[in-house]
């Protein structure tokens, strides 16, 4: 049997299983032989040892019967075991299961330390097998954990007890006057238990195929939010997830993913969301010389400083001529801050919220916290806040602090009350100006990005170039550039030594020199910190052999045999 990974969305997977030479495509249903099943189409099938035929997975005999042994076959499962302490240990090939589960998805703390033992160690790279679990409307979330393959059981099972499936949950198929699908099996007016049968079959494989496709695109998780609100329970399982597995979910994040809406209280959990808020916290220093904090709304046009709003309270920034002293911070829901420098780094630019005009709880709460650290962290000679709905839920954490906007930011005479607020309050800014401005709003979004090595490489350098297309040179010498469509630092060969010097963001390989892109076959190690996405440094042993972008997080670099690992931009 093998396993190979085509595109990621945090813990899922779209792939391809083969056994016996069949290619199967992830994720995908296991129909079980069964005699009530409607005809056999193509596909992956699940069936008794003896039965099985060429490409189908094997349910082994049960490991308590006489001489049952462990043969050695291709797509071999043993669902028998229900993890009893008597049985022999699962062998380390083939899948990795995900035991008791329809017990587990009421038990959320043990769902959750369940996805994490499958999600550990080699198990990561192993299709991971999931039975009697596969409702349509539990699929998204499922899959979102991780699972590869489930079975059909609990369809013939829903179809047997009368129960039509949606994706959105049973409904009771005797209450049915008329059927809300246009499936072939609805549509052909037939009542019954084949009949309905076949629909439960239809309604899984279509949810699947959506699946599949928010993986291909990076949107599952809002599918996911909108699904498990059929079930009290799924709506716990996620939370818990968010919260017991954040830092699963964040090593396997992209760390620049798909646009996506924030609509829902999950949403604030979401694990790029968490990243965001802890980077800010453990990597984040405002630039150099911008003394004063000038606290400002979001908007709905992203990134912020292309939206009217922002462009008139630049307007009053600049015409004050104290710019380069002034610090822009977006408070925001869910993300919570946004300095001006880093709003076009995902997800700042990349999502968007309901706006009710009132901020609840949870939102306030997520301010409060966000704003008193940055001002308690950072320094400010000045605090204005010219905030609009959010004033009063962050105007208790501010300390001293001047209010331009009396609620109403976008208003004529507030902007020329910031404006003049500037004015007498600020000095007037050294020489250095808007160019020295650029280069240490740059280093910031280096130090975000990439830590300490961040500093390493702005340490004696340079900027050139208008933001946001800004270059960062050293000695004559581009050692990356500022783009605007990543909203990141890309590197160059040049640029990567700053990361080898510190060991950070760094593939280790054999030794050879990359014609390419780098293969996981090729990899001997990698550094904790990288995530899909990231700019990494391909060294052997210190040396420089390429730099490019991370397909793969640390984990799956570390055990990976096969896929690409990293697509490689300058090779040495």
């Amino acid at each position: 049997m093998r396993f190979e990974i085509l595109e990621r969305d945090g813990l899922a997977r779209n792939g391809v299983l083969e056994i016996d030479g069949v290619r199967h495509p992830t994720p995908a249903i296991a129909r079980i032989a069964w005699e009530g099943l409607p005809p056999t189409t193509p596909g992956l099938r699940l069936s008794p040892r003896d039965a099985a035929g060429k490409g189908d997975i094997k349910i082994l005999q049960s490991g308590f019967a006489p001489g049952a042994g462990r043969p050695d076959l291709d797509g071999a499962i043993d669902p028998w075991y229900r993890g009893s302490p008597y049985a022999e240990a699962r062998p380390e090939e083939g899948f990795a299961v995900l035991d008791n589960i329809a017990k587990l998805l009421l038990d959320s703390p043990r769902f959750v330390e369940a996805v994490k033992e499958a999600k550990s160690g080699p198990g990561l790279l192993k299709p991971l097998y999931c039975s009697l679990a596969g409702m349509p409307h539990r699929l998204a979330l499922l899959a979102y954990c991780g699972v590869d393959v489930f079975d059909s059981l609990p369809l013939i099972m829903a179809s047997e007890t009368g129960r039509y499936l949606t994706s959105t949950g049973p409904l009771e198929y005797s209450a049915l006057k008329d059927l809300p699908c246009t499936c072939e099996a609805c549509r052909s007016g037939a009542r019954g238990e084949e009949a309905l049968l076949r629909h439960n079959f239809a309604t899984a494989e279509a949810e699947l195929r959506l699946v599949s496709h928010k993986i291909s695109t990076g949107s599952l998780r809002e599918l996911v939010e909108s699904r498990v609100r059929a079930d009290p329970w799924l709506v716990q399982d996620l939370r818990l997830m968010d919260m017991d597995a954040r830092g699963l979910q964040e090593m396997h994040a992209p760390i620049k993913g798909a646009a996506f809406h924030a609509g829902s209280k999950e949403s604030l959990l979401r694990p790029e969301i968490v990243r965001w808020q802890t980077r800010l916290r453990e990597r984040y220093r405002r630039p150099e010389g911008a003394s004063v904090l000038l606290l400002i709304p979001c908007s709905a046009k992203k990134p912020y400083s292309l939206s009217q709003s922002h462009m008139r309270f630049r307007d009053a920034i600049f015409s004050s001529g104290r710019g380069p002293l002034v610090h822009e911070v977006i408070v925001t829901s869910p993300l919570g801050l946004v300095p001006r420098e880093l709003e076009m780094f995902y997800p700042a630019k990349d999502y968007d919220i309901p706006v009710t005009g009132h901020w609840d709880r949870d939102e306030q709460k997520l301010a409060q916290d966000m704003v008193s650290w940055l001002v308690g962290t950072q320094k400010y000679d000045l605090v204005i806040s010219h905030l609009g709905d959010e004033r009063e839920a962050v105007a208790d954490v501010l300390g001293d602090h001047v209010d331009t906007s009396g609620g109403e930011p976008g208003s004529r005479a507030s902007l020329d009350r910031l404006e003049q607020t500037l004015k007498e309050r600020c000095p007037q800014p050294r020489e250095q100006g808007r160019a020295g401005r650029v280069f240490q709003d740059l280093r910031s979004v280096c130090r975000f990005q990439f830590g300490r090595s961040g500093d390493e490489m702005c340490e004696g350098a340079q900027a050139y170039g208008r933001w946001p297309f800004v270059k960062v040179a050293r000695d004559g010498s581009q050692l990356g550039m500022l783009t605007a469509d990543r909203g990141m630092v890309s590197l160059t060969l040049n640029g990567a030594h700053a990361l080898a010097r510190t060991g950070d963001y760094c593939v280790e390989i054999e030794d050879f020199r990359p014609k390419g892109n780098l293969f996981a076959v090729g990899v001997e190690g990698a550094s904790p910190e990288i995530r899909i996405g990231d700019d990494v440094a391909v060294v052997h042993k210190g040396e420089v052999r390429a730099v490019g972008v991370a397909r793969m997080c640390a984990d799956e670099l570390r055990l990976a045999e096969r896929g690409e690992a990293v697509h490689v931009r300058h090779a040495a």
